[in-house]
């Protein structure tokens, strides 16, 4: 089965799953309950009740989706069995290609293919420590102009750490500056270097450029990638994950009444079997 990883990274309208939930296995099709729900005092108990319960058949369709997309399967528009005594309905929107950036899903530009972005962990013995490399690669067309660089950045894996002013260990480097550097709600630190002019770039001549540093940390080495930032705005964002995204509602209607008990707004991208959920609003 695919895994669902839920990357709850940007607050929007309605209420965002906890960090808590951040991660939900897919392989027995567990239903986790959303935490936190907060609901006025004038409601009476059994609004209460329908809430919760709508939420968890909700739930279960966003779940039973998202699984259906991971395998390779047309998404239901309506699950097929009643969930807590609810109807939930489904609608899946394919949003077109997007890319991750800083934890956030971008749309991507005209030519993205001009560049490629690629990043790897590798064991430095000497320095005792891991070695991330950033490659950047220019793939236009001969005659076709340099593509100066106003950002590069990654997002490192769970319980590693950059080491300070590593970059600057390495001098052929895109930037060997600090990065600015932010913790998501998964506990992964995005890295991001912001360049200044005259800007670094990437062209016929000079094909392919690379930003290393080092990282200390243990454990799986998984869901890190990169992406770069382009001063060009027929390229913008080229990121290293790329997939399509898809907003996914899910409506719980109380039988009967065909009453809203609890509708949850998702967007999500799938790419490399790992779900990445960048906005989970759940409405009762």
């Amino acid at each position: 089965m695919g895994r669902i990883w839920r990357k709850v990274l940007k607050g929007e309208s309605g209420q965002a799953l906890p960090i808590t939930l951040a991660l939900l296995i897919i392989g027995g099709l567990t239903i986790i309950p959303s935490l936190g729900l907060t609901f006025s005092s004038a409601k009476t108990s059994n609004i209460i009740q329908d809430g919760v319960k709508g939420t968890y058949a909700a739930e279960a369709g966003i779940e039973d989706t998202l699984w259906s997309l991971v395998n390779g399967e047309p998404p239901p528009s309506q699950l097929s069995d009643n969930i807590n005594d609810m109807q939930v309905n489904i609608q899946t929107v394919d949003k077109g290609t997007h890319t991750l950036y800083l934890g956030e899903l971008i749309e991507m530009a005209g030519h993205v293919e001009y560049l490629d972005v690629t990043s790897n962990i590798t064991w430095d013995p000497g320095a005792d420590a891991y070695k991330y490399t950033i490659t950047v690669t220019w793939q236009p067309g001969s005659g076709e102009p340099t593509i100066h660089i106003e950002e590069i950045g990654a997002r490192i894996p769970i319980n590693y750490t950059y080491q300070e002013w590593s970059a600057a260990n390495f001098t052929e480097n895109i930037s060997t500056d600090e990065p600015e550097e932010t913790l998501d709600p998964q506990g992964a630190y995005l890295l991001n270097w912001i360049m200044s002019p005259p800007y670094p770039k990437v062209s016929e001549n000079e094909t392919q450029r690379t930003q290393m540093f080092y990282i200390d940390g243990t454990g799986e080495q998984k869901r890190y990638y990169a992406w770069v930032l382009a001063r060009r705005e027929d390229i913008g964002v080229c990121g290293e994950v790329n997939s399509t995204a898809y907003e996914i509602t899910a409506t719980a209607l109380q039988h009967g009444s065909n009453r809203t008990a609890a509708k949850i707004i998702t967007k999500a991208m799938i790419w490399d079997e790992d779900t990445y959920i960048t906005s989970w609003q759940i409405h009762n």
